[in-house]
């Protein structure tokens, strides 16, 4: 059976993991580094830092829907207080097909279904009116998510003015990797290590009812 207290770890290392691929990915381009004649180019360098947020947003979605079954199963959080619950599945793939309902499977990447899902199976939502308090980040790190994984006119336009928003202006040729790589006005952490720390106290409320 699934566990709360592992689905916790197990998402806190991912995210982990993430910021240290990035880490790694910026020190190896930095220092120029070559193997057999074989440079480590700015192409890698991005597709690095790209995979490392498509697997930290994956992890967060694959948290929230774990998390979700756990509390539904009437497992406790982390800190020991529970979740008042709706509904009794008598095992996880009935928590499961309760959740996707008449749909092929629940979107834990959209918001507003995850509020939703949340009001009709925990009293006042659970924990999961937390997200309310990120919304505006969590559609940021999807048109971000989006603009990595879609080749669409509509998840550039999306991205793009994500950046105006957060850069005031729109620099020539920039793409997602430079943009998460990007040091935060006022600040030595970048939008990479923003957005990770977002996710990180997200997983940290979400896991610890009060």
């Amino acid at each position: 059976m699934m566990l709360l207290l592992d689905v916790y770890h197990n998402a806190i290392q991912e995210c982990n993991k993430s910021i240290s691929l990035v880490q790694c990915t910026n020190e190896f381009f930095g220092s120029g580094v070559q193997s057999n004649g074989v440079s480590y180019t700015p192409e890698l360098h991005c597709c690095v830092i790209d995979g490392a947020f498509l697997s930290l947003f994956m992890t967060f979605e694959q948290f929230l829907e774990n998390s979700f079954i756990c509390y539904m199963m009437g497992q406790p959080g982390i800190n020991g207080n529970f979740i008042v619950k709706y509904a009794s599945p008598q095992n996880e793939e009935q928590a499961i097909n309760m959740l996707k309902g008449t749909s092929r499977y629940a979107d834990f990447t959209n918001r507003d279904t995850i509020l939703k899902l949340a009001k009709n199976f925990f009293e006042n939502g659970g924990t999961y009116s937390y997200l309310n308090s990120i919304s505006s980040d969590f559609e940021d790190m999807k048109k971000i998510r989006n603009a990595i994984s879609h080749i669409s006119i509509e998840s550039k336009r999306a991205f793009d003015g994500l950046v105006r928003n957060k850069l005031g202006s729109l620099p020539p040729n920039i793409c997602t990797s430079s943009f998460l790589n990007t040091p935060i006005a006022g600040s030595t952490n970048t939008f990479f290590i923003y957005y990770k720390d977002i996710i990180i106290s997200a997983i940290d409320n979400i896991s610890s009812p009060n």
